[in-house]
């Protein structure tokens, strides 16, 4: 009886071992198993997050300093005259908010008249673009669109890689069958790319294609023939695809070899992986907020903007009442220049202290970029109550300078808005900020038109 019962227990500690051990094999290789899956997982969600926001940069830049040209064109529009007595002002203001803009060039009747900066683009100048045909054709293409036609990249003769916006000028606007001339812009096409961190991104093989002239611009084209992800970029009258490929994931695949090693450093696995989630989340809380504010102010910036706007304008079944602030610091450029970058950092951090305190809590104040600051003016319409909170914020300005060491420095603002009385539509958020865009420009050009007649 008891070698019985010796026996039994014996094939009992053996059987429960050997199914507790199988158990175990089990629960331990579903559970590497999984977390290789998802360590992969992370990799592509990670690598997605870093392809949308270089489609975000790409586009957001372009349409940016697209935006930017073509007020700039607007202006020339209105008085081609006074654009063509004052170029070198209006050039010197134009580029000093654009950000990848290499040169500009007006050409009346398509031939190229002035150029900003002249300095190594004295060639230019009398250039007729009827005796360029490659060029001509996108001169042509952009007067019977009559918008903006973005073409290239192109190899420029100067060095260096460029994409060349066009924009038809017409002198009967909103008619625009009086055709004057075109506005010629080359954008930075290497800072461009290298700005967006297209080529930093870890993980991928990528390609850049440009759909209207159906050829690759960037990238390898092995990854077309076969493709994991590919995303639209929408530039002005037309648009690249970003397409994108996986690595081979080994080396994070070679996490399962702690398969090995878990029985023993399952506790110690458990705990890390505890932390790296925590870690993770807090990093991607840290991410979010910082993609959705400035850095150095700590205001909302231009996507935190774009997803309010989004988030207002998405009330389709109601009617939207807001008003859009462009605020725009004059002479700010002269402020770095003189005075140094840290003195520019704390007059734009002064600036936004004082719009914070000035305006309502309800109010939207971001940063968009360089000076350039918008305001939502939430149920905010009538002209009367616009102008005095434009009023209130130059009072503000003007009462509040920066004392810097021994240096007063006064903040001189132009504001323009635009106001939105409809039923919501996201499509217009892109015109809105355009017309506000150009009503601040027209106040700038005001206030420089009234200093230099000594006004």
């Amino acid at each position: 009886m008891l070698i019985k019962t010796y026996g039994f227990n014996r094939w009992f500690v053996v059987i429960f071992s050997v199914g507790y051990l199988f158990l175990a094999y089990t629960v331990v290789t579903l559970v590497s198993d999984k977390f290789v899956d998802k360590q992969v997982q992370q990799a592509k969600n990670s690598i997605q997050h870093e392809l949308a926001l270089v489609r975000y940069s790409i586009e957001a830049n372009i349409f940016r300093d697209a935006y930017l040209a073509d007020s700039f064109a607007s202006v020339v529009a209105l008085n081609p005259d006074f654009a063509m007595e004052n170029w070198e002002f209006v050039s010197e203001q134009f580029l000093g908010k654009a950000i990848f803009v290499r040169n500009i060039g007006l050409a009346p009747n398509d031939i190229i008249s002035h150029v900003y900066p002249l300095k190594g683009n004295e060639k230019a100048i009398g250039l007729d673009f009827r005796t360029v045909p490659n060029q001509y054709k996108s001169v042509q293409l952009a007067k019977e669109l009559k918008g903006i036609i973005v073409t290239g990249p192109i190899e420029l003769v100067q060095g260096g890689t460029a994409l060349i916006a066009r924009y038809p000028i017409f002198t009967d606007t909103p008619y625009n069958t009086q055709y004057w001339g075109g506005l010629s812009v080359v954008i930075n096409y290497d800072k461009l790319l290298k700005t967006s961190n297209l080529k930093n991104i870890k993980g991928t093989d990528i390609a850049l294609v440009n759909n209207v002239q159906e050829r690759l611009i960037e990238g390898d084209k092995d990854v077309l023939t076969n493709y994991d992800l590919s995303f639209p970029i929408y530039l002005p009258n037309g648009s690249w695809t970003l397409f994108a490929k996986y690595d081979d994931f080994n080396e994070i695949e070679s996490i399962s070899r702690f398969n090995q090693l878990f029985p023993v450093l399952g506790g110690i696995t458990f705990a890390i992986g505890y932390i790296l989630i925590l870690s993770l989340i807090k990093n991607y809380l840290r991410i979010q907020n910082l993609s959705l504010h400035d850095e150095l102010t700590g205001l909302p910036n231009r996507r935190y903007l774009f997803n309010e706007l989004n988030r207002i304008m998405s009330r389709k079944n109601a009617v939207v009442e807001f008003t859009v602030l462009n605020i725009d610091l004059n002479k700010f450029k002269r402020i770095n220049d003189t005075l140094g970058h840290e003195v520019g950092d704390r007059v734009l951090k002064h600036l936004a202290r004082l719009l914070t305190k000035c305006l309502r809590s309800s109010d939207f104040i971001s940063r968009v970029g360089g000076d350039e600051f918008v305001i939502i003016l939430q149920r905010t319409t009538k002209s009367e109550n616009v102008e005095q909170i434009i009023q209130k914020i130059h009072n503000y300005a003007d009462t509040h300078p920066l004392f810097w060491k021994e240096e007063t420095i006064r903040l001189s603002l132009s504001v323009g808005y635009y106001v939105y009385q409809d039923k919501g539509d996201p499509s217009q958020i892109n015109e809105i900020l355009s017309k506000a865009d150009k009503d601040m420009y027209y106040a700038k050009m005001s206030k420089a038109t009234e200093q230099g007649s000594g006004a």
